[in-house]
């Protein structure tokens, strides 16, 4: 992390505001054919200020909250981790109790049981089993559009494609430094 100072924009105005006292501010100096005045003059300086501030405020949000996330996502990977060792210590337990034929035991803090699973009843179908062979009654059929292929059309000058797709102009992003 920098090491600038840290300080709360001394603006309640919102950004979009701001921006717009910028708006009136080259409507007026249209109407004075660019002439600054000392009252322009003034009105710049303190809303050039206030973005400032603002934006300055909008940055240190921005990379407060990217340092949120980036722990969150530390300690989500850390979470994934402890279940991986929970789902195998529970795996050799219930290992354990089913090669001694046990279903429950009780221990002064625990009860253990290896109970049946709910739900649907679990289908496997055999190993050398083609999906692709199967009885159209056994299967379902996904159709999706390949937009890699729609966007090299595009890209080649195919008019057909352009009856139902098109291009969109590539968007932007923020960088803050």
């Amino acid at each position: 992390m920098n090491n600038k100072t840290i300080h709360k924009s001394n603006t309640k105005e919102s950004l979009f505001s701001i921006g717009e006292h910028f708006y009136a501010l080259e409507s007026l100096l249209i109407e004075t054919e660019g002439e600054i005045t000392d009252e322009i003059d003034a009105w710049l300086k303190e809303y050039e200020g206030k973005e400032e501030d603002k934006i300055d405020s909008y940055c240190y949000l921005i990379q407060k909250f990217e340092e949120i996330a980036e722990e969150a996502k530390r300690l989500a990977e850390r979470s994934s981790s402890y279940s991986t060792k929970v789902n195998h210590l529970k795996d050799r337990l219930k290992n354990y109790l089913e090669f001694r034929g046990r279903q429950k035991i009780e221990t002064p803090r625990f009860t253990v049981t290896v109970c049946n699973n709910g739900g649907l009843q679990p289908v496997k179908l055999n190993e050398d089993v083609r999906p692709e062979l199967l009885p159209e009654q056994f299967t379902r059929t996904f159709v999706e559009p390949d937009m890699k292929v729609i966007r090299e059309s595009i890209l080649s000058g195919d008019t057909e494609v352009l009856k139902f797709a098109k291009a969109l102009p590539r968007g932007t992003h923020l960088r803050i430094k």
